[in-house]
């Protein structure tokens, strides 16, 4: 039972987040495509590890699946664009 919970609360949370990646797309045309790399990796890893738990296929994999998107996406974050308001002082 939990674990049909936990799957169907991912599954809305990564719904949720690919909602917010659309919209933020469409509303600044000019986004780059590097700076959404790291969102569609980390997206991309709880996909990964949710069908590697349903379809048996977690291991040597799954894990190394898991840590090469995890490195492109820490890489890309130097392409995430800062709100400068915030910065400012």
């Amino acid at each position: 039972m939990w674990p049909t919970i936990a799957t169907l609360l991912l599954l809305i949370f990564i719904g949720f987040a690919v909602n917010k990646l659309f919209k933020k797309v469409k509303q600044t045309p000019d986004t780059d495509p590097k700076s959404l790399v790291t969102s569609i990796c980390f997206l991309l890893i709880g996909v990964i590890n949710l069908a590697g738990y349903w379809l048996g296929f977690l291991g040597v994999v799954s894990m190394a699946l898991t840590v090469a998107l995890l490195i492109t996406g820490a890489y890309f974050t130097r392409y995430l664009k800062r709100d400068n308001a915030r910065y400012s002082k």
